[in-house]
């Protein structure tokens, strides 16, 4: 028995664990860190769980995004009509060896679909459904252990009721175990199959197949294909701030984990390369700021541009989908890592317990048993962690998770269910529908209809996404479909509704005609390119294309496109008669309907912008600071009004709200005052 006086000494083994990395894509990590410096055996202990359990969580949560991702991939049907210059086969075994791949990476894909599936019915539960053990056992494990310290605190230590109470404890903490072992067998049993399926895909392509000819005949494309991605997600992943934000505080939040990067376009069909977004608690304004970011590096890829070879193309595909492929082992790998030095954790959890409130007299147990709730109740965000898998970019161009009109600002929740805030009231009121993006002016609000998969739901009947587009009224606040085709992106211009072809063999922009579920197509965008963005300013409609990366203007009379500006662009937005632009070195330009001309350079580097009625533009930093532009000559910047803002949007009255890291979201006043607005549900 120790001296009231005596405190016990921390565990090495949680300083060692603090500022661990984890891998969130191949060759990709984030650091867990904490702020806390536990000063007992007991509440090291509680740091070993948050953060291992974070560590299993993230890891398992990033995989299982990339799986998605590739089970999205859509490969184009190529018929070859010529070799490759010094192409030792023949043009039959060229087409043979590549239909064989779209066949072998169709099983790979029906495979990958069980990690993903949340329907009852199938042999296994998937991976992704059962991501919710793991908070769900640190959060059991702390309910036990916090009851029993009420009964410890009521008792002699060393006394037989007291030795009783701590072996019922380790029973109890022993049976949440079972529940991480199960997740480990299954990842191992449904992991093998995977990567003997990806084995063999990435085999086909090796120097003594018929595509690993393909492929040497184009290896310089291949290369500096190659290499921007690799640069590209290099960027992405060296500001873990941006990427996966983990803490153990007041504001402890699971941001977000992107864990990939490309989707490109060509004229031959959609590719996509894994990147899907993992969403968690607050994660949906985090998703905000990477959008500039992402299409920003997205420019970097040389290959994005004039894939007008279809043999380069598939050569290219090809590699593409094999560097992705190779990158599941490594993914796979850690996430079991992961979960098995946390089922280790556990298997030994209830006796280090015992071991560390042994020397402890009551007084010293109040205080452990403090710190052990301090620690654990900071970690609540992942105890409540709700995971989802966002669509991917193929179905989504540049989807938009609020809107604003007048003093109205429309917010989709993690979960897909779109709210609104009213000026004139204190609370977000739930619009009783699902939406994936959202976009409004006047008395006009649309959305296009779906919802993220949700990992910790199985379902007999998921909620599925049709991705048409939803009008809603107003009025009787009832919502009504309006397309027919699934949508890629949507923009609303007076009460004049546009949307981007979600289907492969279209893409092309349509204007609704005002009733039913009739649309018309406009002109086909030069290149032939596909809209990634749309926006109206003035009444004039503008896109963004995919592979060239130019903004185009549309006329109406002549049904033409006009390219505005000579740069290659990432983002716009407008508002009353001016657009904004920011391009692929983030800078950020005003163009006025009315004056047209040149863009006017405003300022730089900016990720995201709110464009005014007034031609004042509200922009966020690479370095999350909002600032305000005014067009002046030169443009007067006020910086700096807020340090950590995601995302800003202004309505089609000026009314302007940013959103923090941390899920806040404030509205601003004319002097820039912000006020903070209630919490949004989830």
């Amino acid at each position: 028995m120790t001296t009231a006086t005596k405190k016990a000494p921390p565990l090495t083994k949680a300083v060692q664990t603090a500022g661990r990395r984890v891998m969130v894509g191949p060759n990709h990590y984030v650091n867990l860190t904490s702020q806390f410096q536990p000063k007992t055996k007991l509440g090291n202990l509680a740091l070993q769980l948050d953060q291992q359990s974070s560590a299993a969580l993230l890891s398992i949560s990033a995989i299982s995004g990339y799986v998605y991702a590739l089970t999205q991939a859509a490969a184009p049907s190529i018929t070859f009509t010529d070799t490759p210059p010094g192409f030792p086969s023949s043009l039959t075994a060229l087409q043979s060896a590549y239909d064989t791949f779209l066949t072998q990476f169709a099983l790979f894909q029906g495979q990958a679909s069980g990690w993903i599936n949340t329907q009852q019915g199938s042999s296994t539960a998937s991976i992704f459904s059962q991501l919710v053990s793991v908070p769900s056992t640190l959060n059991s494990l702390n309910s036990t252990v916090s009851a029993n310290f009420t009964l410890l605190n009521a008792l002699t230590p060393g006394s037989p009721p007291y030795q009783s109470t701590l072996s019922q404890q380790e029973t109890l903490i022993g049976a949440e175990a079972p529940a991480i072992t199960g997740l480990i067998t299954s990842m191992q049993s449904l992991g093998t199959s995977l990567e003997t399926a990806a084995t063999s895909l990435v085999n086909s392509t090796q120097s003594n197949q018929i595509l690993g000819q393909l492929l040497a005949a184009y290896a310089a494309d291949i290369a500096a294909l190659n290499a921007d991605i690799t640069n590209a997600q290099s960027q992405i992943s060296s500001d873990n701030s941006k990427i996966i934000g983990l803490g153990f505080g007041a504001a402890a939040a699971v941001a977000v984990g992107l864990v990939g990067l490309a989707n490109f376009w060509n004229p031959v069909g959609w590719i996509m390369m894994a990147g899907g977004a993992i969403g968690a608690y607050y994660a949906i304004t985090e998703i905000e700021s990477l959008k500039a970011q992402i299409a920003s590096l997205k420019a970097q890829i040389s290959a994005d541009t004039n894939w007008v070879q279809q043999d380069t193309l598939a050569a290219q595909m090809v590699s593409a989908f094999c560097t992705q492929l190779q990158g599941f082992s490594a993914l796979n790998a850690a996430a079991q890592q992961e979960l098995t030095t946390l089922e280790n954790l556990y298997s030994t959890i209830a006796t280090d317990i015992t071991t560390a409130l042994s020397d402890l007299t009551a007084g010293d147990l109040a205080a452990a048993q403090a710190e052990w709730n301090t620690i654990l109740g900071a970690g609540q965000t992942l105890q409540n962690l709700t995971a989802y898998i966002w669509p991917s970019p193929v179905m989504l161009s540049h989807p938009s998770s609020f809107a604003a009109i007048s003093n109205n600002i429309f917010s989709i929740a993690l979960s897909g269910e779109l709210f609104y805030y009213s000026g004139a009231g204190n609370s977000w009121t739930d619009m009783n529908v699902k939406a994936l993006s959202v976009a409004g002016q006047g008395t006009t609000l649309v959305a296009i209809d779906g919802s993220p998969i949700d990992g910790t739901v199985v379902s007999p009947t998921p909620t599925s996404s049709t991705y048409f587009v939803k009008s809603y009224n107003m009025t009787s606040q009832s919502w009504t479909t309006i397309s027919t085709f699934p949508a890629a992106g949507i923009a609303v211009g007076g009460s004049t509704v546009y949307a981007i072809s979600q289907i492969a063999t279209d893409r092309q922009v349509y204007q609704y005609n005002g009733t039913g579920t009739s649309w018309t197509a406009l002109a086909q965008l030069p290149g032939p390119d596909a809209a990634i963005q749309i926006a109206v300013a003035g009444g004039v409609l503008f896109a963004l294309a995919n592979n060239s990366m130019f903004v185009y203007q549309y006329n109406a009379t002549s049904n033409t496109w006009t390219q505005v500006g000579t740069s290659t662009c990432c983002l716009i937005e407008a508002n009353g008669n001016d657009l904004a632009i920011i391009d692929t070195q983030n800078n950020v330009y005003l163009y006025n309907t009315t004056t047209g001309g040149a863009p006017n350079q405003m300022g730089s580097p900016m990720i995201q912008v709110a464009q005014l009625t007034n031609g004042n533009q509200y922009c966020i930093t690479n370095t999350q600071s909002l600032s305000l532009i005014e067009p002046t000559i030169p443009p007067t910047v006020v910086g700096s009004i807020a340090s950590t803002a995601v995302a800003v949007i202004a309505s089609d009255t000026d009314n302007v709200y940013y959103a923090d890291g941390s899920g806040n979201l404030y509205s601003l006043s004319s002097t820039n005052v912000a006020t903070l607005l209630p919490a949004m549900p989830c």
